[in-house]
């Protein structure tokens, strides 16, 4: 039950931190009829929608009919079944949503597409039970992480220490171009020295996507250390919940400022932020951290012309941050590592 409410008061404490900038949209799926243990299928009619985001989607028909690309959204409980057939294909390993009964299972390449020009806020994600459990058992196809022994059933092997990793990236896209930044966020990490640091996700992790900028479609792109003749071995399925989206009603980017560029970065006890302005407004320049929670707030009077503010962050613990310019009106956000 601890648990639980610290995963909501988490959810909550980062679209309050939004909240008041623009409309926040939560999708979680659970307008959507299911009957229990079942899942998305339509082969006729791919993409599914909500109110503010289009969900690619394809069937194809081909050696009797399968999912072949795109998300499907869910309410299977499996957490026991690993060989990704039948209806474990579309599970995840806490055998439930976020917030609710239903939740997605998306597939690499799996592409989103906005309504409306939006801030991505971010969204719940977790393993699928097929990924969870070729992680950390090993299947036919996949070794078990950790071994260096190649593919088989793994579950017979010893275990290993080689540096094994499945990452989740997420791409934004506006008009086709892609975002500067792209949000990275491990699944499964063996990559620190021996075992004791090992991890396979088990629960539902928000992804902060707010360095992602204002966009009109996302891209989730899926890699891991365990691959075959160009492929990847490692099920490249992961499940979403809770897609939360900020539209740019008040949140328009930054009109009288460009050139914007933040250094050093990494920082260690201060980082700036260089800009060009046109006119003379008055800035507030705050510093929020991974969860959203504002950490640092001050105001500056531009100047016409080039702009340099160094802001102090020796008293902010190590990780990553996002320093975001606003002038009232429009604002712009920007990710730093604090070392």
């Amino acid at each position: 039950m601890k648990k639980t409410i610290t995963k909501i008061a988490l959810f909550f404490g980062v679209v309050a931190a939004i909240a008041g900038q623009a409309q926040v949209t939560v999708e979680n799926f659970d307008s959507y009829t299911l009957t229990p243990n079942s899942y998305y299928k339509n082969t006729t009619t791919p993409d599914w929608q909500t109110s503010q985001a289009t969900f690619r989607y394809t069937w194809s028909a081909s050696f009797g009919g399968y999912w072949e690309t795109g998300s499907s959204y869910t309410n299977v409980k499996d957490t026991i079944d690993g060989t990704g057939s039948g209806n474990a294909l579309y599970s995840n390993i806490t055998g439930s949503g976020f917030s609710g009964d239903n939740y997605v299972t998306v597939q690499d390449k799996a592409i989103i597409k906005v309504k409306n020009l939006s801030a991505l806020s971010g969204f719940f994600v977790t393993n699928t039970t097929f990924a969870w459990k070729a992680v950390k058992k090993g299947n036919t196809y996949s070794r078990r992480f950790g071994d260096t022994t190649g593919t088989g059933s793994g579950t017979s092997i010893v275990q290993g220490n080689y540096p094994d990793w499945f990452l989740l990236s997420v791409v934004g896209f506006r008009n086709g171009t892609p975002a500067n930044d792209t949000v990275k966020f491990y699944l499964a990490d063996y990559r620190a020295a021996g075992t004791a640091n090992d991890y396979v996700i088990k629960n539902w992790q928000f992804v902060n996507c707010t360095a992602l900028g204002i966009v009109d479609s996302v891209q989730f792109h899926m890699s891991s250390s365990d691959n075959s003749f160009g492929f990847m071995n490692t099920p490249a399925f992961f499940s979403i919940d809770n897609f939360t989206t900020n539209t740019t009603v008040g949140i328009n980017e930054l009109e009288n400022v460009s050139r914007i560029s933040l250094f050093p970065n990494p920082t260690n006890d201060n980082v700036s932020i260089h800009y060009v302005s046109t006119k003379e407004t008055n800035v507030t320049i705050r510093i929020y951290d991974i969860s959203g929670k504002e950490v640092v707030r001050t105001q500056h009077q531009n100047n016409t012309g080039e702009n340099n503010i160094k802001l102090e962050t020796s008293a902010l613990e190590a990780g990553a941050y996002f320093v975001e310019l606003s002038d009232g009106v429009a604002s712009k956000k920007i990710k730093f590592i604090k070392l």
